[in-house]
């Protein structure tokens, strides 16, 4: 049984623009941008920068409703606050049991981060190294949120602007030696394998510019968990949706930037065999330079990704268990207010992988495909944030017109399906078949608690409005009942 309650907005949290700007980048800026440009050169030759801008465009409008949700309410529990108080409650469950193996794709930041440490320090350049590499990463940032919001902020910000300042230097050094005609459209190595999908003998996806769009839009539409950190924010309605329109230039300066010099600097066969950028960043850089890169670029990317991911499975859960879909002792939170069981049964099935030494192809694929499908859930809450919160809405600062806004939620849509196609195509079968099963056998569970349970969920986003709010109440408790 499923009952909807009515819970007084708490009072504004401490984290101004600069912290959610910081959490935003860092959540968005992991391993893509280091991981995938090699691989989209090989995907589309010179023109791997434009399938750059392409994907951030689409990353955009792949996220786009979350900037218009964001600007009319202010939400405590990120996803699965929007799925329990727009889409309704049963979507709620689902997302809070399949948040629950979504931890095994989330390993990838660590897996990335051991690698990368590893081929700095060939001492420990092999598969022991790597696992205690990982694993003592994901220790660090374990203990880091077990402090709770605020600490992780801090940290979060130092580590943002590192990042940033080492990908420019990046981008400085490889514009400074570009040799090659990328910009000219009508080379014949701009364009390799045509502008749509090329496909292997066995079905998968391995080249095309499309191709290279869809294998950089995973690093470009994180940020929209920013929206997770509405309770801790100063004023969120105005900073939040501010942060996320920030994100856009940054990663056109940040993405295009690097992906521009990796281009144009190095030919095909000078990369080789190679799928990063530490061999170009190597060539590029002298010395310490280059020792200054790979910590400031790719590990702090990670970092940033890991630190972020701990934070937004602490608020997930917490709230899905104060509301009765996951037991009430595995969100029991800590002074700091961390769900310190929850946390620890994630940062264990972070672990595991490191410790199988999954691939990073295999860990980005499972995270890809379960970010979307919890985007596709979105989308039924999506359609009824103006019938819930009309005058909240009304009075947006980035309020258009119903009907376009409508649009922007089935663009969004479109882009969370073709992502879960290009996903399942990318996997190998078996891993595709059981990670479909997963989900589905996950959703089935959280259905049949909605039936047998007893979930009592208190509202977790707030309009500013009183009467607004107990109606939207209301509303989504009729749709259940």
């Amino acid at each position: 049984m499923i009952k909807i309650k009515y819970a007084h907005e708490p009072a504004p949290g401490k984290l101004g623009l600069k912290e959610l700007y910081a959490i935003a980048v860092g959540t968005v800026i992991g391993s893509g941008v280091i991981t995938l440009i090699v691989p989209a050169i090989k995907y589309t030759g010179y023109s791997a920068w434009f399938a750059y801008f392409c994907a951030i465009v689409m990353g955009f409008f792949m996220i786009s409703p979350y900037l218009f949700v964001s600007s009319t309410v202010r939400v405590q529990g990120g996803v699965y606050s929007l799925l329990a108080n727009l889409a309704g409650p049963k979507l709620a469950g689902v997302n809070a049991f399949v948040s629950l193996i979504q931890p095994l794709g989330t390993a990838l930041f660590g897996v990335s981060t051991a690698a990368y440490v590893c081929d700095m320090i060939p001492a420990i350049n092999n598969p022991t190294g790597k696992i205690v590499v990982g694993v003592a990463t994901l220790t660090i940032f374990y203990l880091v949120n077990l402090m709770g919001v605020n600490v992780m902020a801090k940290f979060q910000k130092f580590m943002v602007w590192l990042l940033i300042a080492a990908l420019c230097m990046f981008t400085v050094f490889g514009v400074a030696n570009m040799k090659l005609p990328i910009f000219n459209t009508t080379d014949p190595s701009w364009l390799i394998k045509g502008w749509g999908f090329q496909f292997s003998d066995s079905g998968s996806i391995n080249g095309g510019f499309l191709g290279a769009v869809m294998l950089f839009v995973f690093s470009c539409n994180g940020y929209y968990n920013t929206i997770a950190y509405g309770k801790s924010a100063a004023d969120a309605k105005r900073d939040i949706p501010k942060v996320l329109l920030m994100c856009i230039p940054t990663l056109i300066v940040c993405y295009v930037g690097v992906a521009i010099a990796a281009t144009g600097s190095m030919t095909l066969e000078e990369y080789g065999e190679s799928t990063t950028l530490v061999y170009a960043a190597k060539k590029l850089m002298p010395g310490i330079l280059y020792y200054v890169f790979i910590i400031g670029g790719p590990i702090m990317a990670l970092l940033s990704t890991i630190n972020t991911s701990f934070a937004s499975i602490a608020i997930n859960v917490g709230q899905s268990c104060r509301d009765g879909w996951l037991p009430e002792w595995f969100g029991r939170q800590n002074k700091h207010g961390v769900p310190t069981i929850a946390l620890t049964y994630y940062y264990i099935l972070m672990v595991i992988p490191v410790l199988l030494s999954l691939t990073i192809t295999t860990l980005t694929n499972m995270i890809q495909l379960m970010v979307a499908f919890f985007n596709v859930l979105m989308f039924f809450g999506f359609i009824r944030m103006p019938k819930l919160y009309p005058n909240a809405w009304k009075r947006s600062k980035y309020h258009i017109p119903d009907s376009l806004y409508y649009v922007l939620c089935v663009i969004s849509l479109f882009v969370c399906c073709l992502t879960i196609w290009k996903t399942t195509l990318s996997m190998p079968k078996i891993l595709a078949v059981g990670s479909v099963i997963g989900i589905i056998v996950l959703t089935i569970v959280a259905l049949i608690r909605a039936k047998t349970g007893t979930i009592n969920i208190e509202t977790s986003i707030w309009a500013g409005d009183i009467e607004e709010d107990r109606h939207a109440v209301e509303m989504n408790g009729g749709t259940i009942e």
